[in-house]
């Protein structure tokens, strides 16, 4: 296999096994005199968790990633018609694409047998939302070699420098479904996008949108690490109380053992006084007898 090919495998097996499959695959390269592969593969630096996650959507899940860049062309096509209740529609119909195929990277990283948690999915939507904004980052996505989160902003090109591992170029549009067409063979053909004043101004709109979108997830996925923070400490409170109580409750069984142990050599002792008391009243007895007699 080529580096390409190579990299694509590694970057989608669980995270915590990322680093020593790369060493080893570098180190199988090398004994096979492969030195300038091997130095390649060696540099591949490990994604973050979120980049992570995307390449496992792709590699698991890529028609639902497909089928939320195809929504670019529908778009770009209600764009150009001004049919402000198509792109309405479309828009609410992306957000829920981009949360719903944004959860499923979860399910996806569980297959794997790789929990990352839900903190990486605010940046698992803005890679899929800069893929839909910029066909070479859709191109990008879609190698499921990224090593670090996308995002878009404005009409400008989103920043690709260092975020795919690997040989990329990125194209000038994206495959199939994110801005242009696909070629026989795949790779995808320029299509211009030179939006209108008008269309710029909705665009605006609704990149403010989608930002306050945001901005209210993260505000929510703040709120509820504070409360799980909270949780945390107050069970680990009564976790230590617990303890307290378990440490006390054995010194009381210690003292009460003790104080049965006592109570068990008291009543022998009773037992034997009661004895002694019996007996010497009985030589007294006996001894008035003698005398009277």
């Amino acid at each position: 296999m080529d580096l390409t090919e190579r990299a694509g495998a590694l970057y989608v097996l669980p995270l915590d096994r990322f680093t020593a499959a790369r060493n080893a695959a570098a180190k199988e390269a090398a004994k096979d005199g492969e030195k300038d592969l091997a130095a390649a593969l060696r540099a591949l630096p490990k994604p973050s968790s979120a980049a992570w996650l995307v390449n496992v959507l792709v590699d698991r899940r890529r028609g639902e990633v497909e089928q939320v860049l195809e929504l670019a062309a529908s778009l770009e096509e209600a764009q150009a018609g001004l049919d402000r209740a198509q792109l309405h529609a479309l828009g609410r119909q992306r957000q829920r694409l981009l949360a719903a195929v944004a959860r499923e990277a979860l399910d996806a990283a569980a297959e794997v047998g790789h929990d990352v948690g839900p903190a990486a999915l605010p940046d698992v939507e803005q890679t899929l939302r800069a893929a839909l904004a910029d066909p070479a980052a859709a191109a990008a996505v879609l190698t499921g070699r990224l090593v670090r989160p996308l995002q878009a902003s404005g009409w400008d090109p989103v920043d690709l420098d260092g975020a795919v591992a690997g040989p990329f170029t990125a194209p000038a549009s994206g495959p199939a479904g994110a801005g242009g067409t696909g070629n026989d063979d795949g790779e995808p053909r320029t299509t211009p996008r030179r939006p209108s004043a008008r269309q710029r101004e909705k665009a605006e709109a609704g990149l403010a949108t989608a930002r306050e979108t945001l901005t209210d997830a993260r505000a929510r996925l703040a709120a509820a690490a504070e409360a799980t923070e909270r949780v945390r400490v107050r069970r680990e409170g009564l976790s230590a109380s617990i303890e307290d109580l378990e440490e006390r409750l054995g010194a009381l069984h210690r003292e009460l053992a003790d104080a049965d142990e006592q109570g068990s050599a008291l009543a022998r002792e009773t037992e034997a006084a009661t004895r002694s008391v019996e007996e010497a009243e009985a030589a007294e007895e006996a001894a008035r007898t003698l005398l009277d007699g």
